[in-house]
């Protein structure tokens, strides 16, 4: 307990040293307006309702600060009108104090005061206050719950949202935005892809007609199947549906999916070498994708593609939000997976692809 409260008053002190006095915006005349994310791919994928009502609002510019690793989900977006300008930095988990000192000032060097930041990291840790104080836009969103001069009070229905009834985090920026005074949008994740990449992809994948996307691979080796279940899943997919299989893999899963394709028959990998973009391109053209809660979870949401998502725990933060799913809960380690239930949803999953065609 008194580690807890002393943690607290710590916490209090700084936020306090960091804090400062937002001031009222017209939502009319907004010229700059920076998203803060820079975080993992999913993060970056839900906070495009944020992009899209700033969009519609017909904000001058928006600076979006991205991680190294989520940068290339903004790489093919374009808006109507406004200017867009995408920075990258350290994941903030693993960011210097002294980094994060620097984009701000950067960002106020180079592009002048924000008149709004969206801070999207959805935390309540020092490094996010450094940053919002370092930048010092004239107001401030997020929906991490905190009470603070420098944040409008708009935040608090989002922030009960994300921090009490755990929403998904897409309708949590949705409804940020629509409290905030911005048109109101659509919920959904969103991952734009650049014809450069659906064309090499499509070159690969056109011969095989319709297909499933099979990822074995999550963040986590809880989240991952080992090559042993991964035979198991395909067998059990073959008994249902006659269609070739792609698997979709990352850097490290390249020895797996070879492997899967030597020794189970019409099962296919790309012959380019893996990218995020070129994933999410085979899951944007698949009859059905199969994967463990992870980024490709989120992008079966944002092209509509049917999927079987699977858990090890369900987070209610993170569904699936296409017409449709069927979810797997495993409650410990995915390959633990029940593989009768597996089956049932692959039987349940298929009907209902084919009652809707």
């Amino acid at each position: 307990m008194l580690k807890i409260s002393l943690k607290s008053i710590l916490r209090g002190f700084f936020y306090r040293f960091y804090d400062y006095q937002s001031s009222y915006i017209d939502n009319s005349n907004i010229k700059l307006a920076v998203i803060h994310i820079p975080d993992q791919i999913g993060d970056a994928m839900s906070i495009f309702p944020v992009i899209r009502a700033l969009e519609s609002n017909n904000v001058e510019h928006v600076l979006i600060v991205s991680s190294t690793i989520n940068q290339s989900v903004f790489e093919a977006l374009s808006m109507r009108q406004t200017k867009l300008t995408v920075i990258s930095m350290t994941m903030q988990d693993s960011a210097t104090l002294n980094e994060i000192k620097a984009v701000a000032r950067k960002i106020r060097r180079e592009y002048g005061v924000p008149d709004i930041c969206i801070e999207a990291m959805r935390r309540k840790n020092l490094k996010t206050m450094v940053f919002i104080n370092g930048l010092r836009a004239k107001t401030n969103l997020q929906a991490a719950g905190l009470m603070m001069k420098c944040y409008s009070p708009v935040c608090k229905i989002a922030s009960r949202m994300d921090q009490v009834l755990r929403a998904p985090v897409p309708m949590t920026w949705a409804i940020l935005m629509r409290e905030a005074g911005f048109p109101a949008v659509r919920a959904a994740f969103e991952l734009p892809l650049s014809e450069v990449v659906l064309t090499e992809v499509r070159r690969e994948t056109s011969t095989l007609g319709r297909y499933i996307a099979l990822n074995l691979e999550g963040s986590a080796q809880e989240r991952s199947f080992s090559h042993a279940v991964a035979e198991k899943l395909i067998a059990i997919i073959k008994q249902e549906i006659e269609l070739p299989i792609i698997i979709v893999h990352g850097p490290k899963g390249i020895d797996n999916a070879v492997s899967l394709t030597q020794s189970c028959e019409n099962v296919h990998r790309l012959s380019l070498s893996p990218s995020i973009m070129r994933s999410a391109a085979v899951i944007n053209g698949a009859f059905l994708a199969i994967t463990p809660d992870t980024s490709i979870l989120h992008m079966t949401s944002a092209y509509n593609i049917p999927v079987i998502a699977v858990y090890a725990d369900y987070k209610t933060r993170w569904p699936a939000m296409q017409d449709i799913s069927e979810t797997i809960v495993v409650g410990k380690e995915i390959d633990h997976i029940n593989l009768d239930e597996f089956n049932v949803a692959i039987k349940r999953v298929i009907a209902r692809i084919q009652n809707c065609s």
